[in-house]
């Protein structure tokens, strides 16, 4: 057995999509990445989805593949009614643990498209609406994981700080290195938003061909310069053009370790930190 395949055997994708998806064709269903994933040890994933609430497919894939943690949560779009507290407070009724604030409907990414419109957590003197809150407080009274998604770098900052200050313990700013693509987001505002609390997911799809070509080296002296403490690392993966997700995380293990990481170092990143975000 190989170092990487060795630190497969607990790891937690905490960023995983599958098909059906309306958008972008997909690798496989929920059921096809959980089989992989438990055949290569792993603890667990996240499944995500842009449009729908994903715990219900995370509870019925489990019933089909045992013995591996399937987690769901629901993303803040126009599909579920945006900044929704109705569809956070079901979702964890049902047993969802992550809430990831819009990604496509966001007005961030939607600048970043060159679209008009989007959903912007600011009302227009900067402060955050109202519905925020409301979010915040179901977020915190059901122990679930708040994620950035990919709202811009102010927001989250602000996000962030309200959510440390509703005392939400349980924080991940999203794919934070491809933000850095995508929206200017810094190292140093990296370090910010960790000193508050937050885990910075860093995930593997930043250094593939066909989206940001990010050099290993350089993404493994990111994460060190943030702390490796405050770091996650995952896939994002389950595009059609892309590894299947438990295979793709073991590609990103073995190169991190090339790129001169120690085994303890990417552990850390793959299996205790995000088993630690999610309280398992």
């Amino acid at each position: 057995m190989s170092n990487a395949d060795r630190l497969m055997e607990g790891a937690m994708d905490i960023h995983v999509h599958f098909a059906p998806d309306p958008r972008v064709e997909r690798r496989g269903s929920a059921i096809d990445v959980a089989q992989q994933a438990k055949e290569m040890g792993m603890r667990g994933l996240v499944l995500k989805s842009h449009e729908y609430p994903t715990h219900p497919v995370a509870y019925t894939a489990s019933q089909v593949v045992p013995d591996i943690t399937l987690i769901g949560g629901v993303a803040l779009d126009y599909e579920v009614g945006g900044l929704n507290p109705a569809a956070v407070e079901s979702t964890a009724k049902m047993g969802g643990r992550v809430v990831w604030m819009p990604t496509y409907s966001a007005r961030a990414d939607h600048e970043r498209k060159g679209l008009n419109g989007g959903i912007s957590l600011f009302d227009d003197k900067g402060h955050l609406v109202p519905e925020v809150f409301a979010i915040l407080e179901q977020v915190k009274s059901h122990e679930m994981v708040l994620a950035t998604g990919h709202i811009s770098t102010a927001e989250s900052m602000a996000l962030v700080a309200e959510a440390r200050n509703h005392g939400i313990n349980r924080v991940v700013v999203t794919h934070a290195t491809t933000m850095a693509f995508w929206n200017g987001m810094t190292v140093e505002e990296m370090k910010t938003l960790a000193s508050m609390g937050a885990y910075i997911e860093h995930c593997l799809h930043v250094m593939m061909p066909l989206t940001n070509r990010m050099p290993p080296k350089e993404l493994a002296e990111t994460m060190s310069a943030i702390g490796l403490e405050n770091c996650i690392v995952s896939s994002d993966f389950g595009q059609d053009f892309h590894p299947m997700p438990a295979e793709g995380l073991r590609m990103g293990v073995a190169t991190l370790l090339q790129a001169g990481m120690e085994e303890v170092e990417v552990g850390l990143l793959v299996k205790d930190n995000p088993s630690r975000l999610l309280g398992i």
